[in-house]
């Protein structure tokens, strides 16, 4: 049930979008929330029925649908899996590291790299002028990162201190151990 709610609240993050002129848009990914709660795999999945149902509510071209889904789906996600892995690898694990690095830094660095794929995918598609996307996507986008970033460290810090079940990527044996590793 927490997998389809999420894919609904996916979807409803990209239909809350704010539209450029020129028909860009700017919204909220929560792929990297769902990335930390349900895997990267799971959370590239939810993607599908939440894409599928902003393409039909909008009317939307189905012809960049797998482009959409690389860009607001998979890139987030397996930038923040990277980022969280290089964490757990090379940082001290505890809770706070883990919503600090893996549930607050990893989304706004995650949206970033997205951002920067979508002004050079629209650049080289040639579907949006290079003025449009440097004075108004790029800047918007990059501001919308602090957004994705605090959205999902505020949910992270709940749901690993009430829920830390919600949260697969969240372990207790190895979060809250103590640090000689007892």
């Amino acid at each position: 049930h927490g997998w389809i709610g999420t894919a609904f609240a996916i979807a409803l993050a990209w239909l809350l979008s704010a539209r450029l002129a020129g028909g860009l848009a700017l919204h909220l990914l929560l792929t990297p929330l769902a990335a930390l709660m349900f895997g990267r795999h799971l959370a590239v999945v939810a993607a599908v029925p939440a894409l599928a149902a902003v393409l039909l509510w909008r009317g939307g071209d189905w012809t960049g649908a797998g482009a959409t889904w690389l860009l607001a789906a998979w890139l987030p996600a397996t930038v923040l899996e990277g980022l969280r892995l290089a964490a757990d690898r090379w940082i001290p694990r505890n809770p706070f590291t883990f919503i600090f690095l893996a549930g607050f830094f990893s989304p706004g660095a995650a949206f970033v790299v997205t951002v920067l794929a979508a002004v050079a995918a629209h650049h080289a598609a040639g579907t949006a002028p290079w003025p449009k996307l440097a004075e108004e996507f790029l800047p918007f986008g990059l501001l919308l990162a602090w957004g994705e970033a605090f959205m999902t460290g505020l949910l992270t810090a709940i749901f690993v201190v009430y829920e830390p079940r919600w949260m697969a990527t969240f372990d207790d044996a190895r979060y809250l151990r103590p640090p000689d590793g007892r």
